[in-house]
């Protein structure tokens, strides 16, 4: 069997999204999710946690490229945040910028990464595993400084750069890079998954996965306009039905 943990990013966001992770875990969907500690609803999240039972699965989203940063340094640099203080993710959204920053605008990266470790950690989750919004702590720039502090606060798992994908959504060049850079991951010593992808990369690739392999797959719960449970614009149901049709075995990392 595939051993598969099924991750809801974007925990926090809004409460509408807090209702959908919330239901998810209430019906066994998921088995974990990541925490934006920098969105207003943040705390609503923790708390929907620790009263169903699950503040053990929550893990840190970190969030570079929405909402207000946590530290005000960044703020000054117009590669992170717009005018109004706000994450711009225009860094992110750069070749140059994914791969390499100024030693100041490291300096300020640094320290807005350590303050959501910190909000993180404060809130008195446990599980200490990180991914990130847009799969931003993948970026080499972001990674050389997220990388320490992940040791300095003894996490123990990363989620992986995405290397599953429906046909022709990857180019060969990305191929390369997000390769080396998950065999980099796996040196750290810090636990992370074999293949990782959505739920639709899982759909195309899922006959080319070897048995036991540990494997993780990205949702995003909320609410349709008519108020049902989806994956964005996925009926729920259907993820459902292809993770017992296809006998994937659950767990957490």
């Amino acid at each position: 069997m595939i051993r598969t943990i099924i991750n809801a990013d974007d925990f926090g966001r809004d409460s509408s999204v807090n209702e959908a992770i919330g239901l998810c875990f209430e019906k066994r969907i998921i088995t974990n999710t990541t925490l934006m500690v920098n969105m207003p609803y943040a705390m609503d999240a923790v708390r929907l946690a620790k009263s169903n039972g699950f503040e053990d699965r929550v893990g840190l989203h970190l969030n570079l490229t929405q909402g207000v940063p946590l530290t005000s340094s960044i703020r000054n640099f117009s590669s992170f945040c717009d005018g109004r203080g706000e994450f711009n993710a225009r860094f992110h959204l750069s070749t140059a910028g994914r791969l390499t920053i100024g030693p100041r605008e490291a300096a300020a990266l640094s320290e807005e990464i350590e303050a959501q470790i910190r909000r993180y950690l404060a809130f008195g989750l446990t599980e200490k595993h990180l991914d990130s919004h847009h799969h931003s702590h993948t970026d080499l720039s972001v990674w050389r400084l997220a990388e320490p502090l992940l040791k300095k606060y003894g996490f123990r798992s990363v989620r992986i750069s995405r290397n599953l994908f429906a046909e022709g959504k990857c180019s060969p060049v990305n191929r390369v890079y997000k390769h080396t850079y998950n065999r980099r991951l796996r040196r750290t010593g810090m636990l992370c998954a074999d293949y990782f992808g959505s739920y639709r990369d899982f759909c195309a690739a899922i006959d080319s996965i070897e048995e036991d392999c540990l494997t993780e797959m990205m949702l995003h719960p909320m609410f349709s306009p008519e108020g049902d449970l989806v994956d964005t614009h996925t009926p729920m149901d259907e993820i459902v039905s292809f993770t017992r049709d296809r006998q994937l075995m659950l767990q957490t990392y």
